[in-house]
């Protein structure tokens, strides 16, 4: 629990006290102490991260999961975490042939059926059997070779209709994923093309006047490499077409080693791993929502309890619209019913239901 609550909620216990002693009979001490008391109350929620004067709303929780959502794959999710999501956010490649895209509406349709807003992470490459992960070429988008692909998912956007995020090309620092080029070319000349392929996406969707998508740029918390030319801010790709900032970030613990993954880690909170990017997204993107779009702890090398609730405690105070958990048993288990306790997650689910429709982080209220 954040000092905020702790001590707000010491002071509604010494409130109740002097109401139960009917206080408008206390002599004037205990009155004056009321009048200070209350007086620090809206002090504290005055100058409380991410609020004008209120206590701020906590983050939207939601989950990030493997394939394309179904109904009873959602149900199913929601039963095992038992957190219902406020937001459900999936992955989807292009395809190697243009013509051969597939719109996701059922996934779409999946994910507001359980009354949370799709998230869909727009990946521009292909898995070629032999050859592994290709991306697209840069070339082959901001030339037309695309342009029926991108002009098919725009109006699929449109005839959904409901609130949605895009999430073009994520990660873009990562040497990972070296969107536009091969991988041998990632280096100095990325920033350039990555900005130039997102841009001409949204003016594909936009050409097209949709207007429920908003258009997410999210970096990794760390730049690999930590190179000036791989900076966050030399891939934005400017305010008029980013509607929401947001990072990706995960506490490795210690399961990975030098030997047998190249890199040695260690454990982070997440205050550690989020703190400096946030401050840098905001200075190039100042107004912008900001999120975190996926997140997970380890649980070898501290408690990964612990760390969800500091997490929480954290992602609120550092004025996060949401928060998407990396649902997913992959390079390790993931997954937030792994040695989290169902009472941590009943607060977790708590804590959504008592959040505003909206969503309020995006300036929507009522749903």
């Amino acid at each position: 629990m954040s000092w905020l609550a702790n001590l707000t909620l010491t002071m509604l216990a010494f409130m109740d006290t002097l109401r139960a002693k009917d206080y408008r009979r206390v002599d004037m001490y205990n009155g004056l102490l009321l009048a200070n008391v209350t007086f620090l109350m809206a002090f504290v929620f005055a100058i409380a991260p991410g609020s004008a004067g209120e206590d701020p709303i906590p983050p939207e929780f939601g989950f990030a999961i493997e394939g394309l959502p179904t109904r009873s794959e959602l149900r199913t999710l929601v039963s095992d975490t038992g957190v219902q999501p406020r937001l459900v956010l999936f992955y989807l490649q292009w395809p190697q042939k243009p013509e051969a895209g597939e719109f996701p509406g059922l996934a779409l349709r999946a994910i507001e059926s359980i009354g949370a807003l799709p998230v869909w992470t727009w990946e521009p490459m292909f898995v070629d059997f032999e050859k592994g992960e290709q991306m697209i070429p840069a070339e082959h988008i901001t030339t037309g070779k695309y342009d029926l692909y991108l002009e098919q998912f725009a109006r699929g956007c449109r005839q959904f209709g409901k609130l949605m995020f895009i999430r073009f090309a994520h990660e873009m620092n990562l040497a990972r994923y070296h969107w536009g080029g091969a991988a041998s070319e990632f280096g100095p000349d990325n920033p350039a093309r990555y900005r130039a392929m997102y841009r001409y996406v949204v003016a594909k969707f936009r050409a097209q006047r949709v207007d429920n998508v908003r258009w997410v740029f999210c970096p990794n918390a760390d730049s690999v490499p930590a190179e000036q030319w791989n900076r966050i801010a030399a891939y934005y790709p400017g305010d008029d077409v980013v509607d929401v900032v947001g990072l990706d970030g995960y506490n490795w613990g210690t399961t990975q080693t030098k030997a047998a993954n190249g890199w040695d880690s260690q454990w982070r909170t997440f205050e550690s791993i989020f703190s400096a990017p946030l401050k840098e997204l905001r200075q190039i993107a100042p107004g912008k929502p900001v999120a975190v779009f996926e997140t997970s702890s380890a649980d070898l090398g501290g408690n990964k309890e612990e760390w969800v609730m500091s997490a929480l405690d954290s992602a609120r105070s550092l004025g996060l619209g949401a928060l998407v958990w990396f649902q997913v048993n992959k390079e390790i288990d993931w997954r937030l019913q792994t040695h989290v306790s169902e009472a941590v997650r009943s607060a977790i689910q708590k804590q959504n239901a008592s959040i505003p429709a909206g969503p309020l982080w995006l300036g929507i209220t009522g749903g």
